[in-house]
C-alpha cells in the first residue's frame, strides 16, 4: 500500500525532530550551512587554480564547475556519516 505524500509541514517535523542534528548543542545545522558552502568554494578555487595553468581560462571554469558539483554527494556523505557515528558514541 503507498503512503500518503508528506506535506511541508510533516518533512520539516522530521528534520527537526532528527537527533543526529540535536549534536554540538544544536550548532549544528547552522555550522552545515556555513561550512558546505565555504568548502566547496574552496574546492573550486583550488581546481580552478589548479587547472589554470595546464587549459584555457574558459574550459578551466567549465572544469573546475564539474568537478566542485560532483564532490557536493559525497561532502553531504561524509558529513552524514560522521553526523551518524558521532551520535552512534
Amino acid at each position: 500500500m503507498d503512503k500518503p505524500k508528506q506535506g511541508l509541514e510533516e518533512m520539516v517535523d522530521r528534520v527537526l525532530n532528527n537527533p543526529a542534528y540535536d549534536m554540538l548543542g544544536g550548532y549544528h545545522m547552522f555550522l552545515r550551512r556555513v561550512t558546505i558552502p565555504i568548502l566547496l568554494i574552496l574546492i573550486f578555487m583550488i581546481v580552478y587554480d589548479f587547472l589554470l595553468g595546464y587549459l584555457s581560462s574558459d574550459l578551466t571554469l567549465i572544469l573546475s564547475a564539474l568537478l566542485t558539483g560532483l564532490s557536493v554527494g559525497p561532502i553531504l556523505g561524509i558529513e552524514t556519516y560522521f553526523a551518524m557515528r558521532r551520535q552512534s558514541k
